[in-house]
């Protein structure tokens, strides 16, 4: 049964100037919601009901970009219904904007998701290939490896084909496509050990569906992994590997890919190459957590008040960073 706010919320995208990307992000996430609301029976939402959908995307490891455009979207068109209420010939419930009591998520330009540690990333790599029975866990092995030493974003493995996977000049390559866009524009090498990986599930599909990663319930010859099932089959995956309940993401693989750079040598030129960052004050964010971490101003502070000595501060921080 179609809801209501189907109908309206296209009338309000027509009726502004949004660029193609723009439309595209609002559309899915006015549809994220509508199917929210038709799941519980809610025909006029309030704003208690925006607060548990707003909750639900969280507890589903949700980005806070990803929620905040979906608060964004929604934000507009409360807007816009009760603005147009009368012209609109819709409900008096629309004549109260539900969203004007609702903060939207505090955009921070740091790192903000939890980091692996050395022991965690290697425990999650060589435990989900220990595991490894049914076909989804050797595609679910191969997904982790991937992340953590390619720092690929969850969007990009979703949308990843057989045909992105090459092997030139010897080197195995992605390419990996950029998001609304179907043409191929970055290259990413994967180290023979993904490699391994990946082939060793793909010799275990004996479908025909074009993309790289899919799930082996749907029956769909071109069906890829929702954003949705994504989510759900990570947790599962941190709780086979005893991980769950420490605010792990799936962008935390990629953040942990970048600091692990990092720590083991490399630039920030290299680190701004390996996580494909448009501008390098983004990568610069990395080195500026991990200078912090190894930062010791309050115990010299200390130090110098109560004379005390903390040598070795440096390699505690390590030796923290690897337990």
């Amino acid at each position: 049964m179609e809801h209501e706010l189907e109908k309206l919320s296209e009338i309000y995208l027509s009726h502004k100037n949004y660029t193609p990307q723009t439309l595209k992000s609002y559309r899915i996430a006015f549809k994220h919601y509508i199917n929210y609301l038709k799941d519980h029976d809610i025909d006029y939402a309030k704003t208690s009901d925006v607060i548990r959908y707003r909750e639900q995307k969280r507890d589903l490891g949700h980005s806070t970009h990803y929620i905040y455009i979906h608060i964004c979207a929604l934000k507009g068109l409360y807007q816009y219904l009760k603005t147009n209420q009368r012209h609109l010939l819709i409900s008096d419930h629309y004549t109260y904007d539900i969203m004007e009591g609702i903060k939207n998520e505090n955009i921070q330009y740091h790192i903000s998701k939890t980091i692996l540690t050395l022991e965690q990333a290697r425990h999650l790599i060589l435990h989900t290939k220990k595991i490894r029975k049914s076909i989804w866990h050797y595609r679910n092995h191969a997904i982790v490896y991937l992340m953590l030493t390619a720092g690929l974003r969850s969007h990009e493995i979703i949308a990843l084909k057989k045909e992105d996977y090459l092997v030139e000049d010897g080197k195995s390559i992605l390419y990996i496509r950029k998001k609304g866009q179907d043409k191929l524009i970055q290259r990413v090498s994967i180290t023979p050990g993904v490699k391994d990986a990946m082939d060793a599930y793909l010799s275990r599909r004996k479908d025909t569906n074009p993309y790289l990663f899919i799930t082996t319930k749907n029956t769909s010859p071109d069906q890829f992994l929702s954003r949705t099932f994504f989510m759900v089959m990570f947790r599962r995956v941190l709780e086979d590997c005893g991980l769950d309940g420490l605010g792990i993401t799936p962008h935390a693989l990629r953040h942990t890919a970048g600091m692990m750079n990092l720590l083991r040598g490399g630039s920030v030129e290299a680190t701004k190459s390996l996580l494909r960052h448009v501008n390098i004050k983004s990568t610069v964010v990395y080195q500026d957590y991990l200078e912090r971490l190894l930062d010791h101003t309050e115990l010299e502070i200390e130090n110098y008040i109560l004379k005390e000595d903390f040598g070795g501060i440096y390699q505690s921080i390590l030796n923290y960073l690897e337990s």
